[in-house]
């Protein structure tokens, strides 16, 4: 009985998504992704992530948009005023070599170039079985600005949706199967930035940290990141840098992230206050009212405009085959994707 349940709220729910989404604004794949470039993004503006789609090993890279390397800096030059006089000599004596020289020497910004975006680490869910997958698929579908990966293993059909909510400041990511007791994994943070990983709670990994110096100018931001494990049935256990997952019916992880910048010259907020108030309001609300929140503001946004330039059978085709004969003229949608 519990089994027919599930697989009919599967099937419900799926159906209900595709009837209510465009599904010719889909990027998708037959394959996980093996390089970065191939990964799908999902963003609010604010925070994001590339997904590869990993059977055995799914991997989210994350960003957070204030993230950069450095802190607050003045890169006037102050010989700039002084050395004014004669580069101006030189320019009117024609000699624009040495003075363009002198310009790079005496007047130009320092450092010269901006401070370099960081990103914010990795997020891995790591899956206890190698069995054979049948019927994988990746996509994105813009229409609705959600990430889906599914595929079957054993027998059972597991499905992942992904999103970045800007209502609610969060990634969310929902892992359900058409059996109960399916859902077992492995969680982990990494980042290459200077900092901790650690348990916060039975439910809950965060990693907090600093950014980096670049072009000497030394790193001031202070970054927090946090991962809420929420299980339908199961087990979760956490210990040292793992939170572990078995026997679990659906699973929902939300994911929230901030940095202590408040603006260019002032640095001093606090994150882990930030990244802890949004999971709490996160945690309150049911995947559905999450996804719903988050489809109606994109929507609201992306509605406004629709592009037609035809369609073809190629529309049929995973979009790298797609992009791989596009040159042939004969898929005119894809342009418009």
């Amino acid at each position: 009985m519990r089994h027919g349940f599930f697989a009919i709220a599967m099937l419900v729910s799926i159906c209900c998504r595709a009837a209510e989404t465009n599904s010719q604004l889909m990027l998708w794949y037959e394959r996980p992704a093996v390089k970065w470039t191939e990964a799908l993004p999902i963003g609010n503006g604010r925070i994001g992530a590339m997904i590869f789609g990993g059977t055995t090993r799914e991997h989210l890279q994350l960003n957070e948009g204030t993230l950069w390397a450095g802190g607050p800096y003045d890169p006037n030059n102050t010989n700039a005023l002084a050395a004014l006089p004669e580069v101006r000599r030189l320019v009117f004596a024609g000699e624009y070599d040495a003075a363009g020289k002198l310009i790079g020497e005496k007047m130009m910004a320092d450092p010269l170039r901006q401070m370099p975006y960081q990103t914010l680490g990795d997020l891995f869910l790591d899956f206890p079985t190698n069995a054979a997958v049948e019927n994988y698929r990746r996509d994105l579908n813009l229409d609705d600005a959600v990430a889906s990966v599914s595929y079957t293993a054993n027998g059972v059909r597991f499905n992942r949706e992904i999103f970045a909510s800007a209502p609610d400041q969060a990634i969310v990511i929902r892992l359900t199967a058409d059996q109960p007791g399916q859902i077992a994994f492995k969680l982990g943070l990494t980042t290459p930035q200077s900092a901790s990983v650690y348990i916060q709670n039975s439910n809950t990994m965060a990693m907090i940290g600093e950014n980096a110096e670049a072009r000497g100018i030394k790193g001031a931001l202070k970054f927090q990141a946090a991962v809420q494990v929420l299980a339908q049935n199961g087990r979760v256990t956490a210990e040292a840098r793992t939170i572990s997952v078995t026997n679990a019916d659906s699973v929902t992880l939300l994911v929230a992230a901030a940095t202590s910048y408040n603006n260019y010259h002032d640095v001093s907020g606090h994150p882990r206050d930030i990244v802890k108030k949004r999971i709490a309001v996160a945690a309150k609300r049911s995947f559905a009212e999450l996804l719903a929140a988050h489809v109606a503001d994109y929507q609201k946004l992306f509605h406004r405009v629709e592009l037609n330039l035809g369609g073809s059978d190629a529309m049929q085709l995973p979009t790298d085959q797609r992009i791989a004969h596009f040159s042939e003229g004969k898929d005119p949608q894809l342009a418009a994707l």
